[in-house]
């Protein structure tokens, strides 16, 4: 069925660009590369379901950070240098240009469903908005370095742009008045920033997702090469069960 080719698609993409085809010693753990990113639910999710696809592989898999905290652009150019061995981002034309895009929804939609956090005194003019004329004139806070800024741009709104870490004390100092936050996010965030508060009248929603990728250059920090994809391909099949995926997505 549907869910089952869902499963078997993230496992063989995940394993095929990530893992080599074989380990060099056979009890030795895989180490695979990521940025160290903010700490959040949606992050946490992420960094999960890939550990649950590359352990399904067979293989021992020890995930491991960057010592530093990255910024989603950081973190990209990391990923083209090799210091990386993927990301998971939201999609752009560019991004899918630069990396090799892992084609598996593993949000299924809930990416594009936002909402926004706020300083509660500006609740009253949140409440105003009856159109989207009205919408626009209210100002968005983003990283320069997420894929919806183009998107939100492109849409009429009004932008301001400043590293993710800086924009909850930004919003709660009225430097703009949303920081748009997936519908997963943003009641946790808001409980770590005691001076926000989830807007509680609308919802922004428009098609967006975010896929993990891989480099596109030969070798990666892990060392796995371009002849490693095909040969996974054709190689693994799908073991661990749709039930999984869907139980880990609902937990």
């Amino acid at each position: 069925g549907v869910a089952m080719r869902l499963c078997r698609g993230l496992l063989l993409a995940v394993v095929a660009a990530l893992l080599p085809v074989a380990p060099a010693v056979a009890d030795q753990a895989i180490v695979v590369h990521y940025p160290k990113r903010p700490d959040s639910p949606r992050w946490n999710y992420a960094l999960g379901l890939i550990e649950l696809a590359l352990n399904k592989s067979g293989y021992q898999v020890s995930l491991q950070p960057t010592a530093e905290v990255m910024s989603q652009t950081r973190a990209a150019r990391e990923l083209e240098l090799g210091g990386v061995d993927f990301i998971w981002t939201g999609t752009s034309a560019e991004y899918e240009q630069r990396f090799r895009a892992i084609r598996i929804p593993v949000m299924r939609g809930l990416d594009g469903y936002r909402i926004c956090l706020i300083n509660p005194k500006r609740q009253a003019a949140f409440s105003a908005v009856k159109s989207l004329a009205d919408l626009q004139q209210l100002s968005i806070g983003q990283d320069p370095g997420w894929s919806d800024v183009k998107v939100l741009d492109a849409a009429g709104f009004k932008i301001v742009t400043a590293p993710s870490e800086s924009l909850p004390e930004m919003v709660e100092r009225e430097r703009f008045d949303c920081f748009l936050r997936g519908v997963h996010e943003a009641p946790t965030e808001a409980a770590k920033h005691p001076g926000l508060a989830v807007e509680r009248d609308l919802m922004i929603i428009y098609p967006f997702t975010s896929f993990f990728s891989s480099s596109l250059t030969s070798i990666s920090r892990s060392g796995f090469s371009d002849s490693s994809h095909a040969l996974a391909r054709s190689r693994y099949t799908c073991s661990f069960s749709s039930a999984a995926f869907f139980a880990f997505f609902r937990s």
